[in-house]
């Protein structure tokens, strides 16, 4: 099937990659895996209870959490219902949450931790117009997640032939998200993106991955910036496995649980492996350090393309000793 609007990356995910661990994100030292089936599904009950507490078409929603798969159902809940996708980043200023919260004309936000609830709740209440606080996890006196999903499951009848309408209506050139920037220059400005421009980053990094179907990828940088969300699509438009790290402090130990084929990085993560493994290293003596060095050679000269018998099975020695 054509994929045109993000969204139809659902129906493409059911039709050629059913898989047991679409999604999964890690809690407390055990990863909790979702199917495709199961996104498939969380996503329209959002979008069923998004329309039930009063949304509609053109509506904007901020979400700020960590990397997780709720952050998944949101975002295809709301562009199937119509609304518009406002991901935030979670370690803005005060000021500049409240920037956002004004500017974007967000009529409701998605919390995701109570962290984010306790800072921003006093936030949300300076501005002049009702904003709608929901959460991720269960907090005292806002409605959490599960609970929407409850919502969504008893208004199925209600609302699916309108979801459904919205989606067969919704062109590829209609606004599907607004991305802040970060900040770091200025007052953040949003910059909005249709289904076209996010279809056409996503496939046309896919068209150059190495990975497919059969592989995982673990995801830690902020889904909220577009260079993260663009490879979370196009995992999902080639079927791979994502796996959400439980924080930036345990990259390295998720990496190994999740047993993942690669992930998306920035330079300044890279060094700080780097640096990690060159610390490691230093400590290291006789046989060990010889094994480690010559491991660290065979390493630099990995190429995708082309590795030669002699040099895949150094790397296979090289992979179990260090």
């Amino acid at each position: 099937m054509a994929v045109t609007r993000v969204f139809d990356l659902l129906d493409q995910l059911v039709e050629k990659y059913p898989k047991e661990d679409i999604l999964s994100r890690k809690s407390a030292g055990k990863w909790i895996k979702y199917s495709t089936q199961s996104y498939y599904e969380h996503s329209h009950l959002i979008s069923y209870a998004l329309l039930s507490i009063g949304l509609g078409k053109g509506d904007k929603v901020i979400t700020i959490m960590p990397n997780r798969p709720e952050w998944n159902f949101l975002d295809m809940g709301m562009m199937m219902a119509g609304l518009i996708h406002v991901p935030v980043y979670t370690t803005l200023s005060n000021d500049d949450y409240l920037h956002i919260f004004n500017h974007s004309d967000a009529k409701a936000v998605f919390l995701g931790t109570d962290t984010l609830v306790k800072k921003l709740v006093p936030i949300i209440k300076k501005v002049d117009r009702d904003i709608k606080i929901y959460t991720i996890e269960e907090s005292d006196g806002f409605t959490s997640i599960e609970e929407l999903y409850k919502l969504g499951k008893e208004n199925i009848d209600k609302y699916k032939a309108e979801v459904d309408t919205i989606k067969s209506q919704t062109g590829e050139n209609e606004v599907a998200t607004i991305i802040y920037t970060s900040g770091t220059t200025g007052t953040p400005k949003g910059v909005m993106l249709s289904h076209k421009n996010l279809v056409f980053n996503f496939i046309g990094t896919a068209v150059q991955q190495i990975r497919d179907h059969t592989h995982k990828m673990l995801s830690f940088l902020p889904l909220c910036h577009i260079y993260e969300r663009g490879m979370n699509y196009d995992y999902q438009y080639l079927g791979i496995s994502i796996y959400y790290a439980e924080s930036l402090s345990t990259i390295a130990s998720d990496l190994a649980d999740s047993k993942a084929d690669g992930f998306c990085a920035v330079p300044r993560v890279l060094e700080m492996m780097y640096s990690k493994l060159e610390a490691a290293g230093k400590d290291l003596d006789g046989i060990k350090k010889i094994i480690y060095r010559w491991a660290f050679r065979i390493a630099t000269k990995f190429d995708y393309t082309k590795n030669s018998i002699l040099y895949k099975m150094q790397y296979a020695i090289a992979d179990k000793l260090v």
